[in-house]
């Protein structure tokens, strides 16, 4: 199986999104969208898309002009039938691509905090399932829930944390690809992110948070599973 990766910024690849494929035998090849000129591929080759996060926003269409047409792909790949997978601002963009808006939130959330799962996320799952988990979260904007979607998780500063459309599309808020590699260039490039706050931890805090990232492993394991067998069948007119 081919996992084509939309990739928006240098230092946010795939992560453990990587290791897991290269346990199943999956290949993937990638969208640079940081690069100049970056070419979307042919969506009849791909199996699946995974569209993870970056520094953007889904509104900075002025800024970075490939943003449209991603909307685009992102729309047509759902359309079609094909199991995508957001993460963060990827999520944000196949939440707008259902129709979900997309705004501030109430406050930045960035840290390691936990959310709870619904009792849909334990109906999504097969086996072994926690209540809840403590991943990486770096966020300013949420989505709402995308009309036709389920709500698989919730934190106390995000109530749509996760949700699923049609078993095959999935939407994190949070961050549960990311290594102790990706959170130290995180660390090094976002810094500025971290205006102190409610919900905002310190760069010490969230150093100290990598001991978390193997449960957010765990989970996505689970998840990228579950997802990968998930029924291809175009959207309902």
């Amino acid at each position: 199986m081919q996992l084509h990766i939309f990739q928006h910024v240098s230092f946010e690849g795939p992560g453990y999104i990587a290791q897991w494929a290269a346990d199943k035998g999956h290949r993937l090849t990638f969208t640079h969208l940081h690069a100049p000129a970056p070419a979307f591929p042919d969506l009849t080759e791909l199996d699946v898309l995974v569209v993870l996060g970056g520094e953007m926003s889904v509104h900075d269409e002025a800024l970075f002009p490939w943003l449209r047409e991603e909307k685009q792909f992102i729309r047509r790949a759902i359309d079609g039938g094909l199991p995508v997978l957001g993460i963060c601002l990827g999520a944000q963009l196949v939440a707008e691509a259902l129709g979900a808006t997309v705004s501030d939130g109430p406050a930045p959330e960035i840290g390691f905090f936990p959310i709870h799962f619904s009792q849909e996320a334990h109906r999504f799952f097969s086996g072994e399932f926690p209540a809840s988990l403590t991943p990486l979260h770096w966020h300013g904007e949420i989505f709402s829930l995308p009309p036709g979607a389920r709500l698989l998780a919730s934190s106390a500063a995000c109530t749509n944390q996760a949700f699923s459309w049609q078993q095959r599309v999935i939407g994190l808020q949070f961050h549960p690809e990311v290594t102790a590699e990706i959170l130290a260039a995180m660390l090094e490039h976002e810094a500025h992110d971290l205006v102190p706050g409610e919900w905002v931890q310190s760069a010490k805090e969230i150093a100290a948070g990598r001991h978390l990232l193997a449960a957010s492993h765990q989970f996505l394991d689970s998840l990228l599973t579950a997802w990968a067998a998930s029924p291809r069948s175009p959207q309902a007119n």
